[in-house]
């Protein structure tokens, strides 16, 4: 029989009760340096993972594995448990990672990063394993990524050939990255088709194409682009008419039309980094309110940006005690202070 939400989110309040609290994050804090913060963490619920990460690996990459694998794992358990609609709306969910995580790659080959800078910014927990994930960060150049993914399971693994295609002719990373975005998108809305989500389900995974329509126009205001080519269809309040005043009205009065859409405070921001603050405070605050649906999947997207803030955290505080950062400077980066 299908497991319905009130099971699965049943299973997901259990596991919000593993997330680090606030004493684990003092005893972090008070840490004297980089083993004593490890020392710390394996008295977490990340113990096993930081044991077997410590038979592996040294310094810092000791938690980038860990870390990696227990969200993997923790993505993995999720599909264990949801079959029918639930799980393909949690798969669903789940995409957003391996979308992430390609752009990451992506970008580092584009500025000529290696390795060792690119698996602190991945998070495991779409179709592209932990293991899959380190042979695309090693691999020697973006051809290489691209013939890397044609022998995984990723949907976007056609979009990020194509896109390579273009990109080895014209070097345009950011051409790259919306194709990746429209073919998740489409991947998503199909999805939306077939797995009945609720209306609120829905209207969040369309706010999130708003979202990626919104931060291309800011970024692109002004230049003379193609606006056919970077819009991506399947939002509801960024209509392609206001996408196109945006892009092409670098005035403020071009601004005023987000007023009447869940983004109306981008209108008084002044730069695009204000904008982006806006943006992922609407897109936190939405899931945040989803969680409250008990029979929806929004606890499940909660709980995945309450785990990804967490993960978020233990970078830092690993790299603080690891590179000898005072604790009062880390507490307030923490936002503990």
């Amino acid at each position: 029989m299908p497991k319905d939400f009130g099971y699965i989110n049943a299973r997901i309040r259990g596991m919000k009760s593993k997330l680090l609290g606030p004493e684990f994050y003092d005893s972090a804090l008070d840490a004297t340096d980089f083993p004593a913060f490890l020392s710390v963490l394996s008295s977490s619920s990340y113990m096993r993972d930081i044991e077997e990460s410590q038979s592996r690996f040294e310094g810092l990459k000791i938690v980038d594995d860990a870390l990696g694998r227990n969200f993997y794992k923790t993505a993995r358990s999720m599909l264990n448990f949801s079959d029918g609609n639930p799980g393909e709306l949690i798969l669903a969910l789940l995409m957003r990672y391996d979308l992430n995580n390609i752009k990451a790659i992506a970008r580092a080959k584009h500025a000529g990063r290696d390795e060792s800078e690119i698996m602190d910014k991945l998070l495991p927990a779409g179709q592209l394993k932990p293991a899959v994930l380190e042979t695309l960060a090693s691999a020697g150049d973006m051809g290489a990524v691209a013939q890397a993914l044609t022998m995984t399971k990723t949907p976007l693994r056609k979009a990020f050939n194509k896109a390579y295609a273009q990109y080895a002719s014209d070097n345009d990373l950011y051409a790259m990255e919306l194709e990746l975005d429209r073919e998740h998108y489409r991947a998503i809305s199909q999805t939306l088709k077939t797995a009945k989500p609720t209306a609120k389900f829905k209207r969040f995974m369309q706010l999130e194409i708003d979202a990626t329509n919104l931060r291309t126009a800011l970024s692109t205001r002004g230049q003379d682009v193609n606006s056919d080519e970077l819009f991506v269809r399947g939002g509801r309040e960024i209509k392609k008419a206001m996408f196109d005043d945006i892009v092409n009205d670098t005035s403020d009065a071009a601004l005023q039309s987000l007023t009447a859409t869940s983004f109306a405070d981008v209108a008084e921001t002044t730069d695009f980094n204000s904008a982006e603050s806006v943006i992922r405070s609407v897109l936190e605050d939405t899931t945040s309110r989803l969680r409250f649906e008990g029979m929806d999947i929004g606890l499940v997207a909660s709980y995945l940006r309450t785990k990804e803030s967490e993960v978020a955290k233990l970078r830092l505080l690993a790299r603080g005690k690891f590179y000898g950062v005072p604790k009062d400077t880390l507490a307030k980066e923490l936002g503990h202070a």
